[in-house]
Parts: structure tokens; C-alpha cells; sequence
């Protein structure tokens, strides 16, 4: 496991070039990659200039996020016309190193029911795979775990870890390339234990996100939009948590995603800094 940095997850927008700088300066190992400013550098420049770029940071690659427009409100000929850039993407993704690619699953719909969610989102999703698998990546799906989220939607749709697992399955019977983005925070609320991530072949983990819950809150009373830094709470077994994906062998990214007003308001600088400590905090146990 190696510590990464999305500043955008921590609420702030910079540049990828000083995301990069701030990920040297307080000990990250690698960054998610903007794929946007890659792209405008291999097109004004080359693709041999991106790559060149990138590996002089030193940096290892986390992940990219899926820019496909595949979701419920994408008519047909924009869900084909971003699978052209997505290969364009993928391709520089991989020069760079990069692995992994993102994304996460709406748990409902107001006008898809669950059978009707399932057969729109299993053949786009498929078409994805097969685009990432061409050059190597592999696709995390996150499952949406917080009850006063799923609240919102008339109809429920995959919303635990068996259930992204098995949707990830389907996705990936072809290509055997899609797993899980899993965050901690939808495993508090999605109430899985650490014995069943020890369950898991490390396969099936295609990327971390880490952050705790609120205190006061029980795990169905917990808002999407309102978390910690990790560790700060005490609420999220984290040590439990990363005690598993150590035991199983998962090596990847680990992200925090707090999605916290305060941390927003720092200053990046001290964002970065902030969540760099509270990082080694829990991964030096």
C-alpha cells in the first residue's frame, strides 16, 4: 500500500503540476493522475513529453477517473462519443503507468428499478472494461453505502460490498479487469465486518479510499457529505480495516476522501500537510 494524493478528494482545486510538487513535498508516493492536463501537454507537445514529465516527479500513478459518460442521464450518442477520448486517455494512462481507473455507483434511481437499473448499467459498463482492458487497466467500482443517501432514490439499486462485487463480476465476465474502489467510510455504513474484506482476493481491490465517520452518529445516520479526516474520529475501525487489505495482499493507493467543510477551508498547503500526517498516523500501526 503506498500513500496518495488527490487534492481535488480534499476539496481543493490546483493544477496537477503542483499537486504533483505538494505530493514530493510532504512525503506522498504517488498521485491520481489529471488526465485533462496530460492529454494538453501530449497535444501541444508530445506524447513522449507527457510520459518524460511525469516520471521526472518521481511519483508513482494511483489512478485515473472514468470519464465515460455511461450514467442514466447519457443519451447513446454521448455514451459512444466518450469511449473515443476514453481510449485516447487510457492509452496515455498506461504510458504513464498508471493501472487503475475509477468510478462510482449511484445506489438508485427515481425511474430505473432495480432489474431495469442493472440491464442499462451492465452492457455500458462492459463496453468500458473492454476499453481499459486494451491497454491494461483495471476498472474499481465504489458502492455508495450511507442510508440517508440511498433515502433520496424511489428505487434502491447495489449499495454493499457483496453487491458491488457481484455487479463487478458481470461487468468483468469477459475481461476479468473490474473490482472495487473501496471506500471505508461505505463499508462503516454498508455494515461489513473486517472479516469479510479478509475474504476477498486481493484481485478484487482495485483501489482505497480512507476517511472516518462522526461521532455521535450511528452508521445509518451518517451523512455522505459530512466526514473526518481518518483517524480523527475513532469511529471507523481503520486499523481493522488496513489490517485486512494488508492481509490479503492489496498493495495499490491509499486516498484520503474526507470530504470535510474544515479541511476545505485550509489553506492546500496545509491540507496536504494535514493529511499526510494523519496517513502515517494509521498506516504505522
Amino acid at each position: 500500500m503506498f500513500k496518495n494524493l488527490n487534492t481535488g478528494a480534499l476539496g481543493h482545486v490546483v493544477s496537477f503540476d503542483r499537486t504533483c510538487a505538494l505530493a514530493k513535498q510532504y512525503g506522498f508516493a504517488g498521485v491520481d493522475l489529471d488526465v485533462g492536463y496530460l492529454m494538453k501537454m501530449a497535444e501541444s507537445q508530445s506524447f513522449q513529453a507527457a510520459r518524460e514529465w511525469f516520471a521526472q516527479t518521481g511519483l508513482r500513478p494511483g489512478a485515473i477517473g472514468l470519464s465515460a459518460k455511461w450514467r442514466e442521464g447519457d443519451g447513446d450518442t454521448a455514451f459512444e462519443e466518450s469511449l473515443i477520448r476514453l481510449a485516447e486517455e487510457v492509452r496515455l494512462a498506461a504510458a504513464l503507468g498508471c493501472t487503475r481507473c475509477v468510478t462510482w455507483i449511484l445506489p438508485g434511481s427515481n425511474t430505473l428499478d432495480f432489474y431495469q437499473h442493472w440491464d442499462f448499467v451492465v452492457p455500458r459498463l462492459q463496453r468500458v472494461a473492454a476499453v481499459l482492458a486494451e491497454h491494461g487497466l483495471r476498472l474499481g467500482m465504489e458502492f455508495i453505502g450511507p442510508a440517508t443517501l440511498r433515502a433520496r432514490f424511489k428505487y434502491d439499486f447495489v449499495h454493499t460490498m457483496d453487491g458491488m462485487r457481484a455487479l463487478a463480476a458481470v461487468v468483468g465476465a469477459h475481461t476479468h479487469n473490474v473490482g472495487l474502489l473501496l471506500d471505508c467510510f461505505h463499508w462503516y455504513t454498508a455494515h461489513v465486518a473486517v472479516r469479510d474484506l479478509e475474504r476477498l482476493d486481493p484481485r478484487e481491490v482495485v483501489y482505497v479510499h480512507v476517511n472516518d465517520a462522526t461521532a455521535g452518529r450511528a452508521p445509518d445516520e451518517q451523512i455522505d457529505g459530512e466526514r473526518q479526516m481518518v483517524g480523527a474520529s475513532g469511529v471507523i475501525d481503520i486499523r481493522g480495516f488496513l489490517a485486512a487489505l494488508h492481509k490479503i495482499g492489496y498493495d495499490g493507493p491509499i486516498t484520503v476522501e474526507p470530504f470535510n467543510q474544515a479541511i476545505r477551508a485550509m489553506s492546500v498547503e496545509e491540507a496536504v500537510l494535514v493529511t499526510s500526517e494523519a496517513l502515517d498516523r494509521v498506516l504505522s500501526d
